[in-house]
């Protein structure tokens, strides 16, 4: 199934919209912000300089752990 993403201006629309949807009873999820999603990437890549991060193989997997 395709995604859409909506971006509303406002609060008032964003409350609008969750209703629209949980009457016609369409599945959603909501985030709050994209920020949060870019912070949790910086993190990770800052996890990653300092060899905090685990990365594993997925053709090695129990290797990698």
């Amino acid at each position: 199934m395709d995604n859409i993403l909506i971006t509303p201006k406002n609060e008032k629309q964003l409350q609008l919209l969750k209703l629209l949807l949980e009457e016609m009873k369409i599945q959603f999820r909501y985030e709050k912000d994209e920020t949060e999603l870019e912070d949790k990437i910086n993190e990770a890549r800052t996890e990653k300089k300092e060899g905090k991060l685990l990365t594993i193989d997925p053709k090695k997997i129990w290797e990698s752990i």
